[in-house]
């Protein structure tokens, strides 16, 4: 396995290039960008050109862009704004193809009241094939992250939707402090299957103060899900997703892949 750490785990005062470079000093092995709003506004010219840069600087600072993240679709919600939904997607796609990354993250979308269960899931998997097909032409795999979204609550629904789907590139993206309070990561493994495990962010989460937090401070059972990982061969990336301290831009990171290294070695 590789660890590798979200831009989300520094603060946003930090620079991309300089969350990189700490992310290589620190001992990471990959480091996961985000597409954001900002991004939504440049033409194409100049949108090409941000994430040829940030490739051009992993590469010289020598680590890996396994994935490109974004927190986009709780904004252009895909199950009532399809059409700004899959713009999101296109851009993603195209800036997971310029850096070479392998997974792009989405969110499925928000269930809401005035619609059934059913049809929230039915939007859901028809946006998620329209997705697969843009990510199939720039060989990239969709990555279906597990949130608080008021749908999907256990990894059987998951399964279900993932059938629905039925595209070889469009996976599972495990969060594993996500599962929490309301099912186990671990479960999540065993359901779904390694092979349809495109890439897992992990963080801890508290089930008694509703918190997130840095491996090892939490109610998640790491050896559980060291135990279902290795068992089944996983051997992708494991990239941290944790709140930024306040007093330190890169402590947090820090300890995260410190807690890493103590669950799984390395």
């Amino acid at each position: 396995m590789k660890f590798g750490v979200n831009v989300w785990s520094f603060p946003k005062s930090v620079d991309v290039v300089e969350a990189m470079k700490a992310s290589k000093r620190i001992g990471y092995d990959g480091f996961e960008p985000a597409l954001t709003q900002d991004h939504l506004q440049m033409d194409q010219g100049d949108f090409d050109a941000y994430w040829k840069r940030i490739k051009e600087e992993a590469a010289s600072i020598g680590i890996e862009i396994p994935s490109v993240a974004t927190g986009l679709f709780w904004r252009f919600n895909p199950l009532s704004d399809p059409e700004g939904a899959m713009k999101v997607a296109n851009l993603l796609c195209r800036a997971a193809h310029i850096v070479e990354a392998k997974v792009v993250l989405v969110v499925p979308g928000t269930a809401r009241s005035d619609w059934s269960l059913a049809q929230c899931l039915e939007r859901a998997a028809k946006f998620l094939k329209d997705v697969g097909k843009i990510a199939m032409d720039v060989g990239v795999i969709v990555g279906v992250e597990n949130v608080w979204n008021r749908m999907l609550g256990s990894p059987i629904e998951m399964k279900r939707l993932l059938d629905e789907v039925a595209m070889d590139n469009v996976k599972l993206y495990l969060d594993v402090g996500n599962t929490l309070p309301h099912s186990l990561p671990e479960h999540w493994i065993d359901e779904l299957g390694i092979d349809r495990i495109a890439q897992i962010h992990v963080k801890d989460f508290s089930v008694a103060e509703l918190r997130f937090g840095i491996p090892l401070t939490g109610d998640v059972n790491w050896v559980a899900i060291r135990d279902r990982l290795q068992k089944h061969g996983y051997g992708g990336y494991l990239v941290a997703e944790v709140p930024p301290y306040r007093g330190h831009p890169f402590k947090a990171a820090m300890d995260a892949l410190t807690s890493l290294k103590e669950v799984f070695g390395g």
